[in-house]
């Protein structure tokens, strides 16, 4: 539908154009930075085509990286949910006086042909509207079109690890970034000839701890490998293999995004969850970090702060929230008490 941007006393709406009725239609229409946009269509931006605010017209917007919601750091007005994406921008008329605009979806690494290809449907190819010799051209471009489309190996082991993605995401309540983020590397291991010899299932898990770990979203190698339904030195294995191919370089994981998790399982009260986190601040100062399982530092950071206040949090139910065993939440809790003594609390057995 083409579109007529008019401006009228220092403001500016987009509203459909068509035949003579434009001056009819009313259109909803959000305040952004002396602009008015329409809201039927797509989400405000400014001059620049950064999306702002509907609210209050900040361009200051982040995405949550555990949620999958954009939220506007001015306000906290929530724009959108995980399910929900942004619509294409607003057409905007070229120097020659044509209407530039987006059509279809938008393209996805996490799609296998990154939603860019034209498919003939059987429906068109048999159109009656169309001559005989039309049909008949369009039946041999359908074919071809089908054959091209499955006919090399990478385009199949696309087809399928892209599948197999989007279900693990399912299963994982991932955000759309870190499955678009592990989409693109699996991508770059199928071009670098890392998958071959090696299983689609292991090679699609391993991207997706290697984009947990890369967009800081909370997802433990144990996690992913129960998901995926493989074990967790094979899926070590396949991920060590990964990051060694593309030269990624990660950093070391943060076991205070741990301790909320661990803390709700096993049910440690908000104050042990507060001081625990207050131990591990400290121990990160101190380095005491370097080299141990966030999972672990994190339950023992909790049995240690249960055991300063004298809460009743069993260390069974911590190892058994944070899967890890018993002896390596005390060999833990034997480096964090350099922590805690540096913060002045009682030491405690």
């Amino acid at each position: 539908m083409p579109y007529r941007l008019s401006e009228m006393a220092g403001t500016s709406t987009v509203t459909p154009e068509k035949d003579q009725l434009a001056s009819a239609q009313t259109t909803q229409t959000y305040p952004v930075q002396g602009r008015m946009m329409s809201g039927r269509k797509t989400r405000p931006r400014d001059e620049v085509g950064h999306y702002v605010c509907p609210n209050c017209g900040s361009p200051s917007l982040v995405r949550d990286a555990e949620t999958g919601e954009v939220i506007c750091t001015n306000c906290g007005f929530v724009l959108s949910d995980p399910s929900e994406n942004y619509a294409a921008p607003v057409p905007r008329r070229t120097e020659e006086g044509l209407l530039e605009s987006q059509s279809g979806p938008p393209g996805r690494f996490s799609a296998f042909d990154k939603n860019l290809s034209t498919i003939i449907s059987r429906a068109q190819a048999s159109n009656r509207n169309l001559n005989a010799d039309e049909r008949l051209q369009l039946w041999r471009l359908r074919r071809t079109q089908l054959r091209a489309s499955a006919g090399s190996s990478m385009a199949r082991n696309l087809s399928r690890a892209m599948s197999q993605l989007r279900g693990l995401s399912g299963r994982l309540n991932l955000p759309e970034v870190v499955t678009e983020r592990a989409a693109l590397m699996y991508r770059r291991a199928l071009n670098k000839g890392l998958v071959r010899g090696r299983p689609i299932n292991g090679m699609v898990a391993a991207s997706t701890y290697a984009a947990c770990r890369l967009t800081d979203v909370p997802r433990s190698l144990s996690e992913i490998a129960k998901a995926s339904g493989m074990s967790r030195k094979l899926l070590a294995h396949y991920y060590r293999a990964l990051v060694r191919s593309l030269d990624v370089t990660m950093a070391i994981e943060d076991p205070l995004k741990r301790v909320s998790k661990i803390a709700s399982r096993a049910g440690a009260d908000s104050q042990t969850e507060m001081l625990a986190g207050k131990i591990l601040r400290e121990a990160i100062r101190l380095r005491v970090n370097v080299g141990k399982d966030p999972d672990g530092l994190a339950a023992a950071a909790l049995d240690l702060a249960a055991r300063i206040r004298g809460s009743m949090v069993m260390q069974r139910d911590l190892a058994k929230a944070a899967g890890v065993s018993e002896v390596t939440i005390r060999s833990r809790m034997r480096d964090l008490k350099t922590a805690s003594k540096s913060l002045g609390l009682p030491d405690v057995a």
